[in-house]
């Protein structure tokens, strides 16, 4: 998958020196928005983290659990512990964008985006719930007539944790959803490639990685995030308690992913991995008995488990990896050298600052369901 590790705070003074702007001395109070309109698919799930309250710095990683739960142990959801994506928010959000936007780093006109006064936005198609929502075939506001070919979700319906955070960034930024465009990304890799890009930031649960940001910036993590191993629920693997039982069994996930690095560096089964093209791919060879469980983030298992596993075949989520053994932070991708990730980095912190970013995570993303940890 695509997730990182819990950092420490970066000072927003800096940040205001980096973007040549002044953040107002008091953030708004944030009013209620109104029941959504589009009824996504969203997924019960079962452990993700929350966001962190402050911005931090990938200079110092440092693991976010206090404790290593025994390998039988099950989460219960305290605070600050995993919790887990649902099917959203049984009364309305907890949030909206403040009007006028904050404009934390100055007028619109000033930052250097890809097209001047807009900014361009990217995400992967297909874009999953719980990170992405909305209707594919519904024409949302500001969406460009006959819709893009959206699968699965629909990013200008500003629904799902990602889909809600990039909006609530952007507002920061001083961009109103009218100055917004989309485009797509179809392989996951491409969005940290070497080369220019033609969007201003990406989001699509990337984790930070040093090898990645040789090509790339990545802003300050907005999530934490876990990995998963997802099974068939007739499989023998629905049996392991720990990594030690998780090495007599094939497993597959993405190339590129740290889903894939958690296989090969920490549970180095006895058969080499397979690693597939994309999370699709490593879902059909599951299906077709080709391996016996593939590892991906949590949010991505809980859909193939709810939505793409519903019938018969069963899924099932074994279990989760402790952010101990791989740590997961999750940030926005930018050209390499861009000038607009301090503006970026400036906006996250305000969005954390004002409860913005808390307020999107409790929408989108509530504990629930106890599930074991494998360690």
């Amino acid at each position: 998958m695509r997730f990182r590790t819990s950092i420490a705070l970066l000072s927003v003074a800096l940040l205001l020196a980096a973007c040549g702007g002044p953040v107002a001395t008091q953030l708004p109070v944030l009013p209620t928005l109104p029941t959504r309109s589009s009824a996504a698919a969203t997924p019960s799930a079962e452990a993700t983290k929350a966001p962190s309250a402050a911005p931090t710095s990938e200079a110092t990683v440092q693991p976010t659990e206090a404790t290593t739960p025994a390998p039988t142990e099950e989460v219960t959801s305290p605070p600050s512990e995993s919790t887990q994506p649902t099917t959203g928010p049984s009364a309305p959000p907890s949030y909206a964008l403040p009007s006028p936007p904050l404009a934390v780093c100055g007028p619109i006109t000033s930052l250097s985006t890809k097209t001047p006064g807009r900014l361009t936005l990217s995400t992967d198609n297909p874009a999953f719930p719980p990170w992405w929502g909305g209707d594919p075939t519904v024409q949302y506001p500001n969406e460009p007539a006959g819709g893009d070919d959206w699968e699965v979700s629909d990013p200008y319906s500003m629904e799902g944790f990602e889909g809600a955070t990039a909006y609530a960034i952007a507002n920061a930024m001083g961009f109103t959803p009218d100055l917004i465009d989309w485009i797509q990304n179809t392989v996951f890799a491409q969005s940290f490639a070497p080369g220019p890009k033609q969007f201003d930031f990406h989001m699509a649960q990337v984790s930070i990685r040093p090898k990645r940001a040789l090509n790339v910036d990545f802003s300050d993590p907005y999530f934490d995030a876990v990995q998963s191993l997802l099974a068939l629920a007739d499989s023998p693997i629905t049996g392991a308690q720990n990594i030690n039982d998780l090495k007599a069994y094939k497993l597959g996930a993405a190339s590129n992913t740290t889903s894939f690095d958690l296989i090969d560096q920490v549970i180095q089964p006895n058969t080499d991995p397979t690693v597939y093209p994309d999370n699709t791919a490593a879902l059909t060879a599951l299906k077709n008995g080709q391996i016996d469980g593939i590892v991906v983030d949590l949010g991505t298992a809980f859909y193939m488990r709810d939505a793409q596993l519903a019938g018969d075949p069963a899924g099932q989520i074994v279990g989760q990896f402790s952010s101990a053994l791989q740590t997961d932070e999750v940030g926005a991708v930018l050209q390499k050298d861009s000038p607009l990730t301090p503006c970026v980095n400036q906006a996250i912190a305000a969005i954390k600052a004002n409860g913005t970013l808390q307020a999107i995570y409790d929408t989108w993303i509530v504990s629930g369901q106890n599930i074991p940890f494998l360690q």
